[in-house]
């Protein structure tokens, strides 16, 4: 037990080793310090320039609410079925349609803070004309998938409103032409005056069900955001390639240098 003490203290490794280590192995870590920052350089010298185009888009209104909440939007466009073949052509994406989510994640999408009803996209390319191209299709993919969803609910509509106006005309005629046979003498009168009544309700009422139907289609989804794809592609994040890459060669080289000798000591 007694002798433990002294192996443990022995084994211990003092600042002095360590500046003996490194003083040792100074030229291979600096080597490969060297050789890291050479093959980040080269990374970022061969790396295609990276080109983006975004905007923002509201939601389509119907009902005085959403045609499709934006995290619902957001979600659908994460699978590769959202996208139909004109708009995979236009974004560059394989003829074969394998490709991953969010268009092989070149496209990004988000809901807007404290804007209940809109979203923010972004859409990466390796040139300016190819990111503008595949927003405006995604834009108007947007539009027309969304002007769809309105329509469907219109359909499940149509019959109820336009059975209610079928019959809101039909009475609307029929109080008409029983008040054109009232004496218009007798304005008094009291069932002259219960039929007038009637007739401004029902014509309001007509008027409220052709509003609903006008108003549904008059809140398109639409852009609140222009595109912009500016000409400049996106700035690199040189500094810290190049930091990572110098980091990466001195851990390498320290890594290398401790196997090296631990190797000898070994042998």
């Amino acid at each position: 037990m007694q002798n433990e003490n002294p192996q443990t203290a022995g084994d211990e490794i003092s600042l002095k080793d360590i500046v003996d280590f490194l003083k040792r192995n100074k030229k291979l870590i600096v080597l490969c310090g060297v050789a890291g920052l050479l093959i980040s350089s080269a990374y970022i010298i061969r790396a295609p320039k990276n080109y983006e185009a975004r905007w923002q888009m509201q939601m389509a209104q119907f009902n005085n609410s959403n045609s499709e909440e934006p995290a619902a939007l957001v979600q659908r466009l994460r699978l590769p079925t959202a996208y139909p073949v004109e708009v995979q052509q236009h974004c560059g994406m394989p003829k074969d349609g394998e490709y991953g989510d969010y268009l092989n994640k070149k496209l990004e999408v988000q809901t807007i803070k404290d804007v209940a009803n809109g979203i923010e996209m972004k859409f990466h390319s390796e040139s300016p004309a190819q990111a503008m191209q595949c927003a405006d299709a995604v834009v108007k993919m947007i539009m027309a998938q969304q002007r769809s969803l309105i329509e469907e609910r219109l359909a499940e509509r149509l019959a109820v409103r336009q059975a209610q106006l079928a019959q809101y005309q039909s009475a609307l005629a029929e109080e008409q032409r029983q008040l054109e046979k009232t004496n218009k003498s007798v304005l008094g009168n009291l069932d002259f005056l219960a039929k007038l009544d009637k007739l401004r309700w029902l014509r309001t009422r007509i008027d409220a069900l052709q509003e609903e139907a006008l108003l549904s289609q008059t809140h398109p989804a639409k852009l609140i955001a222009p595109i912009y794809a500016p000409g400049k592609p996106i700035p690199r994040k040189e500094k810290q390639v190049l930091l990572l890459g110098i980091s990466l060669g001195l851990m390498l080289g320290v890594l290398y240098a401790l196997g090296r000798e631990g190797w000898r000591k070994v042998a």
